[in-house]
């Protein structure tokens, strides 16, 4: 048993959920990194080692039934606790409008990113009743907030993650359980990056120009996540936090 706080971060091999896993434990946080690259993984885990932070892996889909609980229940009986849950897996390959997106799109998209979010949360809430406390943050999306060209399924995936994260948080008040979703613009990660990279000239330069900020950075989404987990952050419960450069302020 131990009291150092325990965070776990889903989607931690990159990009935000490897950001996230950083910044809290830099903040002395305990990380659980989990995704379903391995070698991601180990990536994330040296280099928050490598700082003296502390993180232990678990390579698994979280939309699997039971992959997630299984989880939660071992972390909690090693460790005795289960502060949060930062629900960020989730996956973005099918640009597609309404009629192009195929039933297979539409519902890896879903299981992923709504299915994957529900299995996440219902794995930790039990260990976080028993406690009377947690945080749970989910990483939504801008997409989720506005309408956006081409993104039929991903889109409303996020959207739905607004919804479900604005019920736990109402549903889970009574037990001491905080629930916030953050929204993030558009984040220069490395995937991100390479499709950017393939815009034409035009088109990349009206995309950077809706962000009255410029893009964002891994880093800008996880200090918002961190901030929301964090004690400061005690009386808020039930938002959706957008974190884009102004994009959403037009």
């Amino acid at each position: 048993m131990t009291e150092q706080r325990i965070v776990l971060v889903t989607g931690a091999g990159s990009g935000i959920g490897r950001a996230t896993a950083e910044r809290f434990a830099r903040e002395g946080w305990r990380v659980v990194a989990i995704g379903r690259r391995a070698g991601k993984l180990a990536e994330t885990a040296a280099a928050l080692t490598a700082a003296g932070g502390l993180c232990e892996t678990a390579p698994l889909d979280v939309a699997e039934p039971g992959a997630m609980a299984e989880l939660a229940t071992r972390v909690a009986a090693e460790h005795g606790r289960i502060d949060a849950l930062v629900a960020n897996a989730g996956i973005a390959y099918a640009r597609e409008a309404a009629l192009e997106t195929t039933d297979e799109d539409w519902n890896e998209t879903l299981r992923i990113n709504l299915t994957g979010v529900h299995r996440s949360c219902t794995a930790v809430l039990p260990h976080m009743i028993a406690r009377g406390a947690g945080a749970i943050v989910t990483v939504a999306s801008i997409a989720g907030q506005v309408g956006m060209a081409r993104r039929g399924s991903y889109g409303p995936s996020k959207a739905g993650v607004i919804g479900y994260t604005r019920n736990l948080a109402i549903d889970y008040a009574p037990h001491g359980i905080r629930a916030n979703a953050v929204c993030p613009g558009f984040i220069e990660t490395d995937i991100n990056r390479a499709s950017l990279a393939a815009l034409p000239r035009e088109e990349y330069a009206a995309l950077v120009a809706k962000h009255p900020l410029g893009l964002g950075r891994p880093e800008d989404a996880a200090a918002a996540i961190f901030f929301l987990c964090s004690d400061d952050a005690r009386w808020i419960t039930g938002v959706d936090l957008s974190v884009d450069g102004g994009f959403t302020a037009w």
